[in-house]
């Protein structure tokens, strides 16, 4: 409501009006990032679970990789023991030769064991991987409608504070810019209250400090703004009271 004080402060109390529906749509429109991320969550989960294990599938393809390029040289040196051993003359040279191939064999052996091993675990995570990836899918599709709708409203609310900031600054013109400039700068100061009625025993609005008499009747008769000694806010008439 309006408190018809004067042209100036009752101008700038519906200013701080507009001012206050103005942050309380801003407050709103932050709260529709909440809202998205908690729509987007379980998709979220899901999408750091598939990307943890293509992770686990690249790490299990290069160990795969490395294990199979041991063993193609494992398999090279037996071919080379091998033909080795058909070119040794003594028995001592033989059994030296035969030594180092069964070692040869039995580590070829194992890791020939391990890709096996590993080929079973890629399997596994590979269909693991698609089946989180089609819950991942099916999460995006179920949350878009519900997502589409918040943007919705959140756009809508943007529009509204867009329309309300315009039809403030067209309001803020009419407004001489010595007296506007005193209550921007209070505004800007932090202050939640930039502007407030006098109470019907004289004292401040806003901090309820008791304002001299001789304060209060210019307050109740003077259209010159008039600020509280005690907080420095601009106090206006009470709403009952219409200056002379």
């Amino acid at each position: 409501m309006t408190v018809e004080t004067g042209p100036v402060s009752s101008r700038l109390l519906e200013l701080q009006d507009m001012d206050r529906q103005i942050r309380a749509i801003r407050d709103r429109v932050e709260t529709f990032q909440g809202q998205l991320e908690a729509v987007e969550e379980p998709a979220r989960q899901l999408a750091e679970e598939v990307a943890a294990t293509e992770a686990r599938v690249r790490d299990l393809h290069l160990e795969e990789r490395r294990l199979r390029l041991a063993a193609e040289e494992k398999r090279l040196r037996v071919h080379r023991l091998e033909e080795r051993l058909n070119l040794v003359r003594t028995v001592r040279e033989e059994a030296a030769v035969q030594a180092e191939l069964g070692l040869v064999r039995r580590a070829l052996d194992q890791e020939e064991q391990e890709v096996i091993s590993l080929l079973d675990q890629i399997s596994r995570f590979e269909e693991r991987l698609d089946g989180q990836r089609a819950e991942m899918e099916e999460a995006r599709s179920s949350v878009a409608p519900k997502k589409e709708e918040i943007l919705g409203e959140q756009e809508a609310i943007r529009s509204e504070a867009a329309s309300l900031e315009v039809r403030r600054d067209l309001f803020a013109e009419g407004i001489e810019r010595r007296y506007l400039g005193v209550y921007e700068d209070l505004a800007k100061g932090g202050r939640k209250v930039a502007v407030a009625p006098m109470t019907d025993d004289g004292a401040c609005g806003a901090c309820f400090s008791l304002i001299p008499l001789q304060l209060q009747n210019e307050i109740r008769s003077s259209e010159q703004l008039v600020s509280c000694e005690a907080c420095g806010v601009i106090v206006t008439a009470p709403p009952d009271v219409v200056p002379d």
